[in-house]
C-alpha cells in the first residue's frame, strides 16, 4: 500500500479540474458543433449555440471517462495554442476569398478541425513537446539572451 506522502505524484481528478478543462479544451469545439448544427439539414427542438455548448461537452466528457486528464496548464497552452492558430488558418485562408466574402460552414468546420488536431499534436504529444523545445531555443538565440 502506498502512502499520500511517497514520491509518486497522483493527478487529482476534481469537479474543479474537470470545469477547468471542459472551458479550455471543450471551448474550442462550440464553434464546429455550432456551424454542424447550422449547415445540418435536421430540424432539433433545440439552437445551434445549445448543440454547440453540447458537442464541446460530450467531446470533453468522452475523454475524461476514457483517462485524458490533462493538467490546467497544458489545458491553458492549448487553448492559446488553437486561438491562434486557428486564426492563423483563417487568415491565410481569407487571403485567398474575395473581399467581403464569408467562409463557408464547411470550410470554417474544416479549419477549426485542422486548428484542434495541430494544437492538441504540439501541447499534448512529445513531438509537440520537442518542437515547442525546438522553437524555444532558436528563438532565445535569435534575440540572443542566455538559456535558462
Amino acid at each position: 500500500m502506498q502512502h499520500p506522502s511517497s514520491n509518486s505524484p497522483k493527478r487529482e481528478s476534481s469537479l474543479v479540474h474537470f470545469l477547468f478543462v471542459w472551458f479550455l479544451v471543450g471551448s474550442s469545439f462550440f464553434g464546429p458543433g455550432w456551424n454542424i448544427a447550422d449547415a445540418a439539414p435536421v430540424s432539433i427542438p433545440i439552437s445551434s449555440m445549445e448543440v454547440g455548448l453540447l458537442f464541446g461537452t460530450v467531446v470533453v466528457a468522452v475523454l475524461w471517462v476514457a483517462g485524458f486528464r490533462p493538467s490546467i496548464s497544458a489545458s491553458g497552452g492549448y487553448f492559446i495554442a488553437e486561438t491562434g492558430l486557428h486564426y492563423l488558418l483563417i487568415l491565410g485562408w481569407s487571403l485567398f476569398l474575395p473581399f467581403e466574402e464569408t467562409l463557408p460552414v464547411w470550410q470554417d468546420v474544416s479549419l477549426s478541425s485542422l486548428s484542434i488536431a495541430l494544437a492538441a499534436a504540439l501541447v499534448f504529444t512529445s513531438t509537440g513537446r520537442q518542437a515547442r523545445h525546438f522553437i524555444w531555443k532558436h528563438g532565445r538565440k535569435l534575440v540572443k539572451t542566455s538559456p535558462t
